[in-house]
């Protein structure tokens, strides 16, 4: 996740940081058209198997800064209570110069415990690959002697792209009703080392998640589905290491059209640093919603120190339903999460 920073740590990141490459998760505004990478044990928790893609391009006021691409598939089985899928993620930050490639199966179980009350538990084996380009990133000695490489930077480089991959696993539980659900997840269980060099160990920090929100009809005694109208409320916290990030929204939502608003930041809370309020951005969401496809489009305002630099957030999903969403679900309670 990309919490609120100064630039000063960006630039750290891409230009100073010689030796190891400290990785953070990527972050999606629109995480309910994320799903599985939001929590694995919502892998097959929809009424029809769905295909899913999202685009996001974060701060493209800083060169090349992140874009991140995921691709997602899950299925229900029936008889066995079983959600099959599968995550493909990859993002570039930094001209390309660090990239991160996660490939994950997701397996989830799903338990009906009273007639509107369910519980899902998920897991989520999988590779991650991360590579980087050193012939790509400027070093310090190179500024302080005005263009030329110092000993101290390149010398000891004896491949400039260094690529390393390791196993890594994430879980999550899910509950749920036909209103109300909740869920709780952790990454990189494994807490695998990310390091280029050997003779170096950097643990991926683990990744906790609290997720929640509520569905509610506004004309519940409307007979054409085209008239109602919903009102969802739905949060978002999330820590890694020492950073922390609470996203809280609401959407509205009537025939094809939802709009949404969102907040990212925990304000008065905690700070980082002295002067640096732990506010992020606002997120602006619009989605259509056919019978089939859904299509979502967001944008983040940066309300942080960064707001002159990042020109905020673009977010895009896509989603395609393999069946008929509105056919009926026999003795199975469905989430009634965003769909976009």
């Amino acid at each position: 996740m990309r919490m609120s920073k100064s630039l000063k740590i960006v630039t750290f990141i891409f230009v100073l940081h010689t030796k190891l490459v400290f990785g953070q998760d990527m972050q999606f505004t629109q995480f309910y058209a994320s799903s599985l990478y939001l929590n694995p044990a919502f892998t097959g928790a929809n009424v029809c198997s769905r295909v899913s893609l999202t685009y996001r391009n974060q701060w493209p006021g800083i060169k090349k800064a992140y874009q991140s691409y995921m691709l997602s598939m899950d299925h229900y089985l029936q008889p066995q209570h079983v959600g099959i899928g599968l995550l493909f993620v990859a993002d570039k930050a930094g001209s390309g110069a660090l990239r991160t490639t996660i490939i994950s199966p997701s397996f989830a179980y799903e338990a009906k415990i009273t007639k509107t009350f369910a519980i899902r538990a998920g897991i989520q084996p999988g590779v991650v690959i991360k590579s980087i380009d050193f012939d790509k990133l400027v070093f310090g000695d190179q500024i302080s002697r005005g263009g030329n490489t110092g000993a101290s930077s390149i010398a000891t480089i004896e491949t400039p792209i260094q690529t390393k991959a390791f196993f890594d696993i994430n879980a999550g539980v899910l509950l749920y009703t036909a209103k109300y659900w909740g869920g709780f997840s952790v990454s990189h269980l494994t807490r695998p080392n990310e390091s280029f060099y050997a003779s170096e160990e950097t643990r991926l920090p683990l990744k906790f998640s609290v997720h929640g929100g509520a569905k509610f009809s506004l004309n519940e005694d409307e007979k054409d589905s085209k008239q109602k109208k919903y009102i969802s409320t739905a949060l978002h916290y999330r820590s890694q290491s020492k950073f922390d990030q609470f996203d809280i929204g609401v959407y509205y939502s009537q025939s094809i059209f939802n709009l949404g608003i969102w907040y990212r930041g925990i304000p008065g809370l905690k700070a980082y640093k002295p002067g640096y309020s732990n506010n992020d951005a606002m997120s602006f969401i619009v989605g259509l919603q056919a019978e089939r496809v859904n299509v979502g489009y967001s944008y983040d305002v940066t309300i942080s120190k960064l707001a002159g630099s990042t020109h905020g957030s673009h977010e895009i999903t896509l989603s395609y339903q393999l069946c008929n969403p509105k056919k009926k679900v026999k003795a199975r309670v469905v989430v009634a999460c965003p769909k976009f």
